[in-house]
């Protein structure tokens, strides 16, 4: 007998949007507790393309199920790519969901002790009656894109945690790159740090020029350099970069509001400091903001509602203070005259580096 011998469940679900993690995990589960090597183990496909082949596929687990063991007292099954528990496609058909319904009556009266089923499935429909079903009698576990997740720091220290794995240290401004660079998504994320691990580094921190040559061009890890040298006042590096994301086939309105929440952020930060509200924290690269209590409803957000990690507030604040909250409003100000000016049939590109060399031409008020 494998490892599970004796555990509560015999039913062992991963699933959810993210797919690529949940059989990520599922092959990690089945490695870890040695049920490939187990001599009964049986492997059912779930991939049904139509109704009539999910349906089939669905019997053939239900006979695995109940055959039991030729080798021994437990039965061992995996349950892959299955494909009929979402709300689109098979799953919604009437058939699939009768099939379903007689599965789960099997899998009430499955005992640890005789079967262990290991289920690997895409997206499913939580409100669906096997999915509620199974919550009763299985451990389940359901994976949603990373780039979903609201709750920011706890997406960093999962990507942190993935770096620590693969041999990496892990600072903030790497797992923040490494976030923008793969949008959330956990196949791009490992491939990413697959590149970061293979680089020759020669024991030497990986410098922001390496970061662009591995994390690739465009999207937003580009965008968010774009938008630091305009805060961070330097204009020959901040045209270098639009015209690099210009040719990449960025658009000048997109780059523009980028940048317009870049400039909030150092706005409402610096409201905030000023006010003695914020405190920065660390030094160089690793500087992070820490908002006072009394002050957490202004603490910025992003559009998705999720709040801003502190350390990228503390980033953006520590690069802008050398100005006032005041010149940082004047130059969201500024950014909108530029969009009206694109949005009347304006040059974009013209448009768009006028107001960065009116931004950064402007000298800082004598204090």
């Amino acid at each position: 007998m494998t490892p599970l011998a004796g555990k509560s469940k015999a039913i062992h679900f991963f699933g959810g949007e993210d797919e690529y993690e949940a059989k990520r995990v599922a092959r990690l589960f089945l490695e870890k507790e040695g049920l490939r090597e187990d001599p009964s183990f049986e492997s059912v496909p779930g991939d049904g393309q139509s109704a009539a082949e999910a349906c089939e596929q669905i019997d053939r687990l239900r006979d695995a199920l109940q055959s039991g063991s030729l080798f021994g007292l437990r039965k061992v099954v995996l349950w892959k790519d299955v494909r009929c528990l979402g709300a689109k496609g098979v799953g919604r058909d009437e058939r699939v969901s009768a099939a379903l319904a007689s599965l789960l009556a099997v899998l009430r009266g499955l005992a640890p002790e005789e079967v262990v089923l290991v289920i690997q499935a895409g997206a499913v429909d939580e409100r669906r009656q096997f999915l509620r079903g199974l919550r009763e009698i299985a451990s389940v576990h359901l994976f949603a894109p990373l780039g979903g997740d609201r709750n920011e720091d706890r997406a960093l220290g999962e990507i942190a945690e993935r770096m620590r794995r693969r041999g990496l240290s892990p600072t903030n401004e790497l797992c923040e790159r490494l976030l923008a660079a793969s949008g959330g998504d956990r196949q791009r994320l490992d491939s990413q740090i697959e590149k970061l691990a293979l680089y020759p580094a020669e024991e030497r921190p990986l410098t922001p020029e390496d970061l662009r040559l591995l994390l690739g061009g465009g999207g937003d890890g580009v965008v968010w350099d774009f938008c630091d040298a305009v805060v961070g006042e330097s204009a020959s590096e901040a045209l270098r970069e639009l015209r690099t994301l210009l040719r990449q086939g960025e658009s000048e309105v997109g780059l523009l509001l980028a940048l317009a929440q870049k400039i909030r952020l150092a706005a409402l930060g610096l409201l905030l400091w000023e006010g003695g509200w914020l405190h920065l924290s660390g030094s160089g690269r690793f500087v992070k903001a820490e908002v006072a209590p009394e002050a957490q409803d202004y603490f910025p957000k992003k559009k998705s509602g999720a709040p801003v990690s502190p350390w990228q507030l503390g980033m953006t604040v520590a690069a802008a203070k050398k100005r006032s909250a005041r010149f940082w409003v004047k130059a969201l100000l500024l950014l909108s005259e530029a969009n009206r000016s694109m949005l009347r049939g304006g040059e974009k590109q013209i448009s768009f580096e006028l107001a960065l060399l009116r931004l950064l031409r402007e000298k800082p008020a004598p204090s």
